[in-house]
């Protein structure tokens, strides 16, 4: 029997069993289910801790919000719905994971125990100076997801407060106060086909406490382990693709996958946008027949402006060529 990396096994794969090509879509389902794949599965908890790395994964989060209070953003009249963001998901993962998370409810205080973390913080819900730090950023050094608030005006949703540390070449700070249509348009074919508005329809439509995901796929921009690509640190990481095309390293490119939970919070009624970035090297790709041969068909047959979008226009044939050939193969 294969045995797969524990990355591997976890990885949440955007393909539907037998899907040859892609186009974007609202492909939203209900959150909280476990979706089997080749490797293994994903998706049984709002949360993914993501197996043994987890704390590793979160000393990376909270250098970059250490290094960077720009990428927290809040505006006025969102502070009510950062405190509905942090107990929500604080009773999500003490309920998913009651061996490791633990939080004590008693009215307006609590207790929150992270055990892998070593977190131990008592706070009263409203106040923060019983934080050590604002709610939401207090919550980004928790759990592992990108977190983003939207409220609704006048018929639109507008992102209105987030803290974002994996961004893929967009800037929290740019982005805050922006419609999802603003946000969406300079991605192809989305806003122009209909999909940013079916999106925010639905979003609109949730209901207090439902909870929905979508995954979102593109290639890194970048080689190594580097999750934050963030416009931000763009001139730490632009020279790192050129390098790997001319060193022709295609099995450090790596597959950059973004699972997208929705969720209406239950008190403020605001829509949380939450993104959990799983990246895997292509080499390890190339070592399960099953993705290897259906990514290679995806992106051989992907129109070229989608594929320029996702990070390999100008170097797809390349790739194609990479999968196709066994692991065992080469040299």
């Amino acid at each position: 029997m294969t045995k797969f990396s524990e990355r591997a096994q976890g990885f949440p794969w955007p393909f539907a069993e037998g899907e040859t090509d892609f186009r974007y879509s609202v492909n939203v389902e209900p959150a909280r289910v476990r979706r089997t794949t080749a490797t293994g599965g994903w998706g049984e908890h709002l949360v993914d801790l993501g197996g043994s790395d987890y704390t590793q994964l979160m000393q990376q989060r909270r250098e970059v919000i250490a290094a960077h209070p720009e990428r927290r953003r809040v505006l006025p009249g969102m502070e009510m719905a950062c405190w509905d963001l942090l107990l929500y998901y604080l009773r999500d993962m003490a309920a998913a994971y009651p061996e490791s998370m633990h939080l004590g409810e008693e009215g307006k205080n609590f207790h929150w125990r992270n055990d892998l973390l070593g977190t131990d913080q008592a706070f009263t819900f409203g106040q923060e100076e019983s934080l050590p730090t604002d709610p939401l950023t207090f919550l980004a050094s928790e759990i592992p997801d990108d977190l983003v608030l939207l409220t609704e005006r006048d018929g639109e949703l507008f992102f209105d407060a987030g803290l974002v540390t994996f961004a893929a070449s967009w800037s929290v700070s740019f982005n805050v106060g922006m419609s999802m249509t603003e946000i969406h348009g300079p991605v192809p074919r989305m806003t122009a086909e209909g999909m940013t508005r079916r999106a925010e329809i639905f979003m609109r439509q949730l209901q207090p406490g439902q909870a929905y995901r979508r995954l979102n796929w593109s290639t890194s921009k970048h080689r190594g382990e580097r999750l934050d690509t963030s416009l931000e640190t763009y001139r730490e990481w632009e020279s790192e693709i050129p390098q790997l095309v001319e060193e022709e390293d295609w099995g450090s490119l790596q597959l950059r996958n973004e699972l997208q939970h929705f969720v209406r919070l239950p008190m403020t009624g605001t829509v949380a946008f939450a993104i959990r970035t799983y990246i895997l090297p292509l080499a390890e790709i190339r070592e399960i027949p099953e993705w290897r041969d259906q990514l290679a068909s995806i992106l051989r047959e992907l129109p070229e402006d989608l594929a320029t979008y996702k990070g390999f226009g100008d170097f797809r044939e390349e790739i194609v060529d990479y999968l196709a050939q066994p692991a065992d193969s080469m040299g």
